[in-house]
């Protein structure tokens, strides 16, 4: 009886790997480290494009992350398990448009905007530029919002 005891014992803590955290970055724009896999869970770190994270597991639609030393939630489409990294090149031998590259890259920015409108003069980036600030929601103001709502 002793022996299948021990036995058990052994194959218990043999079975149970650790946690093996690989190497990920993130691939959106900007994003916030939350303390939970909730969208309204507070957040506790922000990130940007191209940041290292270690990737410690993922569940349902969220990736567990640990950065900086904090561990927390990212959605699992902002990481990407391919290094990314940021450096100037020719993109003229790809078969996609090169703004289209950029875009989907590094989001909009300024030289992009400088492409669109040179072949649209009439385009209105001040509008897309007063909707990108309108629409920035500050950490106090999510908090408000959940504690209102009744939200965890």
């Amino acid at each position: 009886m002793r022996i299948v005891t021990v036995l058990c014992v052994l194959a218990l803590v043999t079975s149970v790997e650790p946690v093996r955290a690989e190497p990920a970055w993130v691939q959106v724009r900007e994003s916030v480290v939350r303390s939970r896999p909730q969208y309204y869970s507070p957040g506790v770190l922000p990130i940007r494009y191209g940041e290292k994270v270690e990737k410690l597991s993922e569940s349902a639609g969220w990736t567990r992350v640990k950065v900086k030393g904090v561990e927390g939630y990212l959605p699992l489409s902002s990481v990407s398990l391919d290094r990314i990294v940021l450096q100037a090149r020719d993109l003229s031998q790809v078969s996609a448009d090169t703004s289209d590259v950029i875009l989907a890259g590094k989001g909009f920015n300024k030289e992009v905007e400088k492409e669109y409108r040179a072949s649209d003069p009439s385009a209105r980036f001040d509008l897309v530029d007063k909707v990108e600030q309108s629409s920035r929601v500050s950490p106090a103001e999510v908090a408000r919002f959940r504690k209102a709502g009744g939200l965890p």
